[in-house]
């Protein structure tokens, strides 16, 4: 947090130059998460770049991957804020991008820039030119890339840049017309990726992402903290987080890890819960149980929350209302979840009262299942 940037045009960017998230106002702008550092500068001159913080930056890529993942194949999501899908295949390509919109939206707080092409690189290019909210179709990815700028190569060094414009290189196009080997004795191997690039040959294949095998929020402390209500508050917002991704996700937890990290080493508290947790008040609720009565035997460096055990939500409930195809045990654990959230009365049973009764409200009466 930097309380000295609030109300200023912010843009968050290191990696490979490119814009991984920016403030309210930086967007009002048309700054937007996968732009180069240059063209948000360009679009806001007076905004004030910032290097992101590697474990935000990392727990935000966590967040949009968990979001896409089931939506296709292959997803590859990366640490500047771009992400693809590898549409091959789908059934519903199209009802896959809708989706991916609003899942985007949901997680980044964007509205998000599609692009839909051959390949990942001139899918890229095409989402940078395409509004907030908008999916910009390629069909011909060499004709799309043609009148492009080459710096849009922006795996090229500086050095290799400058070179470009030397042999008056300045287009994509240009660098298309020119053969792989020639341009290679220039710039070495990057020099035979951008003409494969510029052509829209697509030598880069996705890297898929894989969910984490643990779900994990955590927070550090400098200087080390002894404070109890300090650690809940802390504990609290964790628990949103953590809650915030398993909604996206379609999950819940089975297992839940408290780690402490003190000045003379680390101390835990983990459990294996009947019902799965999905929800911040109830991550909290365990959490925060053990934090109360937990004595650590020195002051606390870093606090963290793990789900090493995830269940899919959607699986639960199809278990319990499909007939036929769950245990009575599950069914009764499914209304136990029920009644511990909303009270007994959630679900009742008729028991025979006067079944001689003219009146038939008088024959039965209901009782908490």
């Amino acid at each position: 947090m930097r309380p000295e940037t609030y109300g200023l045009p912010v843009v968050v960017g290191a990696y490979g130059e490119r814009v991984l998230t920016a403030s309210a106002e930086a967007v009002a702008l048309g700054v937007q998460p996968g732009q180069t550092l240059t063209q948000a500068e360009a679009l806001c001159p007076a905004a004030l770049i910032v290097d992101p913080l590697p474990e935000a930056a990392q727990r935000l890529r966590e967040r949009l991957a968990a979001a896409l993942y089931d939506l296709a194949p292959v997803v590859d999501v990366r640490l500047d804020g771009r992400a693809w899908l590898d549409l091959d295949g789908v059934p519903e390509p199209g009802r896959a991008i809708r989706e991916a919109r609003d899942r985007l939206r949901l997680a980044a707080e964007f509205e998000p820039c599609l692009g839909l092409a051959p390949g990942p690189f001139s899918a890229c290019l095409a989402a940078l030119r395409a509004r907030p909210g908008r999916l910009l179709q390629v069909t011909d990815a060499r004709s799309f890339l043609a009148p492009l700028p080459a710096t849009e190569l922006d795996f090229l060094t500086p050095e290799q840049q400058d070179r470009l414009e030397l042999l008056g290189l300045r287009t994509l196009e240009a660098v298309a017309a020119i053969g792989p080997r020639r341009l290679e004795s220039q710039l070495g191997p990057a020099g035979r990726r951008a003409v494969l690039m510029a052509r829209g040959d697509e030598p880069d294949l996705l890297r898929p992402w894989r969910p984490p095998e643990v779900t994990r929020a955590s927070r550090q402390f400098e200087p080390p903290v002894e404070d109890r209500e300090a650690l809940l508050f802390v504990a609290k917002a964790l628990a949103g987080d953590l809650a915030a991704e398993l909604g996206l996700r379609g999950a819940g937890a089975k297992r839940l890890r408290l780690r402490l990290v003190t000045e003379r080493g680390s101390e835990a508290r983990e459990s294996l819960v009947r019902h799965p947790l999905s929800s911040a008040a109830e991550l909290f609720g365990l959490a925060g149980a053990w934090l109360r009565e937990w004595r650590p035997a020195a002051p606390i460096t870093e606090i963290a929350l793990e789900l090493p055990l995830l269940e899919g939500a959607g699986l639960r409930q199809l278990r319990l209302w499909a007939g036929g195809d769950g245990s009575r045990e599950e069914v009764d654990a499914a209304l136990e979840r029920l009644q511990d959230r909303y009270g007994e009365a959630v679900a009742v049973h008729p028991v025979p009262a006067l079944p001689s009764s003219p009146l038939p409200d008088q024959r039965y009466t209901w009782v908490p299942r």
